[in-house]
This record gives structure tokens, C-alpha cells and sequence, in this order.
């Protein structure tokens, strides 16, 4: 019985590590292709990436929220990565300069993070997260996340602007597999896991794989500011705060999302731990400065993970994060698992995305004021989506963390369902019995 419990675990580590690559290697791979960074610097690139991911979900599940969320690459970290590698240029003379700007920004969101956690900011705003609001954030989020997933799997990307109909075709074949594999009996939470390696299998099979990117070093520990000192720029400082408040809104919606979905499998919840979970946030942002990295934050598609495979336990989570580690400080073994063709994630995990519409209504379905809740979820998610239309170049006159705040579709739709959820509970309030 033993071995059976040590080889379901490890499976489900295993797929736990899957599931974090799968989702978190396409940002370092943008970034460093928006900043110029050539073969070897991106792989090392990636490699600092994924260890402070690895860290980071370590570190919350040991000392933070203790609870099985994955920390990605930040969109909001993303979106500013994007907006200043052209403006970066202009402002600070060169894209290593413009990092090293960043970095700075890293560090100091760590400590505007930990400060704000440890005064009690966080028990202020989790108090703002009711249903209506969490429902509308994962609609948004599905929202956001679905042209992504199906440009990926249409085949559409820097060289390729029609759709790849080989690509599509493949795409298709790994979702239906991964939808039949999660109706087998004793394989079916071990779907993503299966669904990659069939789904890369396949791609090579039709020589549709990524090349490995060559590198020589056998094994490489991640180096402190290899941009170079932090460079700063307290015309950033605007900016770093308004992401920062942001990120936090993100975690303790990722936080809610999964308590939720945990409860369903242990009778007993664990007691909040927001102010923990906020200062460890604070915490990795600084590791994404010190390493020259891009800093995390918690992934609400855990509760679609969790859903799915009903992996819910600390110990696959925290071993697959360990295996994340592992495979950053060895070059060649990060340089494959980059070759994973971004139609094969995309693929693999979205029956996991896809239930998060279901998740999203369970929450509507607890909410008592439907009138309310059809008002502030209906003008969130029409601004939300309809932001997600408007071309980022738009913004590009605007302060760049308005910027960041407008073009981004998930953040207007939330921070706007938080306040209208105020607004109208206030006025409901006023209301004569």
C-alpha cells in the first residue's frame, strides 16, 4: 500500500511540475525575445525564472497561504516588461538598462508589499472579495486567458500569422485526449500529465517539435543582478505601487478560489493566513529583483487544476515545485523542457481553464441579491471584455501605470466589480426597510 501512495504522489508531483512549466514558460521566453536576449541568455533567462517560481510556491505553501497555488510570471509584470521594451529605449538609453530599471521596480514592490501586508492592508481588502466579485475575476480571467490558449493552438505566433491547420488538428486530437483520459477510472487525475507527453509525442511524430536550444554548461546556479546593479528611477515609484496593490488583489483572489475549492475535499479549512501570504508575496517579488527575473504571484487556474485532477493535498504541490528547482539549475535539462510546443500546453490544459466558467457560476449561484449581482457582474465583465478589444498601442500616450491599469482587462474588470459591489451594497444599505 505504501509504494502505491509514494507512486500516486510522485505522479502527481510529477504533473504538478507539468502543469507549472506548461503555464509559465512562455513569458520568460517573450520577454527575453522582446529584450533582444539571444539562445543562451534566454535559456538563462528562463532557468532564474523558473527557480524563483519553484521558491515562491515553496515558500507560500510552507510559510504563507499553505495552500497548493502555483506562482506564475505576473501578467501585470508582463504587461510592463512589454510596455517598456520599446519605451525603456527612449527613457534609459538601452534594453540592459531598461532591466536594471526593473530589477529596481522588482525590490521595491518587495518591500511596498511587505510594509502594506504587515499593517493590516491585506485584512482591509479581503473583506471586498465576496462572490460576485470572485465569480466576475474568474470570468475575466477565463476571458483574458482564451485568446492566448487558442492562438496557441490555431498555430499563430511571431513567423506564422494564418492558421496552421496541422497545428489546429493536432491541438484538437490532444484536448479530446486529455478530456477522454480524465474519464479513466485510476489515470484520470494524471490527465495533464499524460495529455503533454502524448501531445509532444505527437507534434515530433509530425515534425512539429521545437529544436532544444544547444547550451554547454552541465549545471548553472542562478546569479545575483546579471543586468547589473538596479538602476533607480523614482518616476517608477507611481507605477510599482499601483502593481503592487494590484498583485495583491490578484493573490487574494487566487487565495479565496482555491480555499473554496480545498474545502470541498478537507472538512477542516485551514485558517486565513492573508497577511502571511502577503508578506511572502512581498517576499518573491524581491527574489524576481535579486535574480533578474520576472516576479510571481499566485495562479488562480490551480482551483481549475485542483478541480480537474483532484490533486488537492500540500505534498504533490510542494514536491512538483521542487522538481521546478531542479530543472533550473541544470541548463540542458531547462532547454528541453522549453522545446515543449506552446500548442501542446495550451492543449493539455484547457479542460483545466475551460472549468473554471463552472466555478465561476457555483459562486454566482451563492449569492442572495441576484438584481445586485446581475448589475455589478454585468458592467464588470462588458468593461472587462470589451477593454480586451481596444489595441494596447492605444494606451501608449497615457502615465505608463495608467497604461498597465486600462489595457489590462482582468484588473478593470475586477478593481470595477469590487467597487460597484461597494457602491450598491452601500446603497442597498441607505435603502428604507
Amino acid at each position: 500500500m505504501k509504494e502505491v501512495d509514494i507512486m500516486k504522489t510522485f505522479l502527481s508531483a510529477l504533473q504538478w511540475a507539468l502543469f507549472i512549466l506548461a503555464g509559465s514558460l512562455i513569458v520568460p521566453i517573450s520577454v527575453a525575445t522582446n529584450y533582444g536576449l539571444d539562445g543562451a541568455e534566454a535559456i538563462a533567462f528562463v532557468q532564474r525564472t523558473l527557480f524563483v517560481l519553484g521558491f515562491a510556491g515553496l515558500l507560500q505553501a510552507i510559510f504563507g497561504h499553505k495552500l497548493p497555488i502555483q506562482e506564475g510570471p505576473a501578467g501585470l509584470w508582463w504587461g510592463i516588461f512589454s510596455l517598456y521594451a520599446s519605451l525603456g529605449v527612449v527613457l534609459f538609453g538601452s534594453s540592459n538598462e531598461t532591466l536594471k530599471v526593473l530589477q529596481y521596480a522588482f525590490l521595491l514592490s518587495g518591500i511596498i508589499c511587505i510594509i502594506l501586508s504587515v499593517f493590516g492592508l491585506i485584512d482591509k481588502l479581503v473583506r471586498y472579495f465576496t462572490p460576485t466579485v470572485i465569480g466576475t475575476y474568474l470570468f475575466l480571467l477565463v476571458a483574458q486567458l482564451s485568446g492566448s490558449f487558442l492562438k496557441g493552438m490555431f498555430g499563430l505566433d511571431g513567423q506564422h500569422t494564418e492558421v496552421q491547420a496541422d497545428v489546429f488538428i493536432l491541438s484538437l486530437i490532444v484536448i479530446l485526449l486529455s478530456f477522454f483520459i480524465m474519464k479513466l477510472p485510476i489515470i484520470g487525475q494524471y490527465s495533464v500529465l499524460f495529455s503533454i507527453v502524448c501531445g509532444w509525442t505527437l507534434f515530433a511524430c509530425f515534425g512539429l517539435s521545437n529544436p532544444v536550444t544547444p547550451v554547454t554548461d552541465i549545471i548553472r546556479f542562478p546569479s545575483l543582478f546579471v543586468f547589473g546593479m538596479p538602476r533607480i528611477e523614482w518616476n517608477m515609484a507611481i507605477t510599482v505601487v499601483f502593481v503592487t496593490l494590484l498583485l495583491l488583489t490578484n493573490m487574494l483572489a487566487s487565495i479565496r478560489v482555491v480555499q473554496r475549492i480545498v474545502s470541498k475535499y478537507e472538512k477542516d479549512a485551514a485558517p486565513d493566513r492573508f497577511k502571511q501570504a502577503g508578506i511572502i508575496t512581498g517576499i518573491n517579488q524581491l527574489l524576481g529583483g535579486l535574480f533578474s527575473a520576472i516576479g510571481p504571484v499566485a495562479i488562480s487556474g490551480s482551483a481549475g487544476f485542483i478541480a480537474t485532477t483532484n490533486i488537492y493535498k500540500r505534498l504533490p504541490f510542494m514536491l512538483g515545485s521542487s522538481f521546478i528547482i531542479f530543472v533550473s539549475i541544470f541548463p540542458k535539462i531547462t532547454s528541453f523542457f522549453a522545446a515543449i510546443p506552446v500548442a501542446v500546453g495550451y492543449a493539455a490544459i484547457y479542460p483545466v481553464f475551460a472549468s473554471m466558467i463552472g466555478l465561476a457560476f457555483r459562486e454566482y449561484e451563492t449569492v442572495q441579491d441576484k438584481e445586485r449581482l446581475f448589475k455589478v457582474a454585468g458592467l464588470s465583465i462588458f468593461t472587462g471584455v470589451g477593454v480586451m478589444f481596444v489595441p494596447a498601442g492605444a494606451f501608449s500616450t497615457l502615465p505608463p501605470f495608467l497604461a498597465s491599469f486600462l489595457s489590462n482587462g482582468l484588473v478593470l474588470g475586477s478593481v470595477m466589480a469590487i467597487l460597484l459591489e461597494i457602491l450598491f451594497s452601500r446603497s442597498t444599505e441607505k435603502q428604507p426597510s
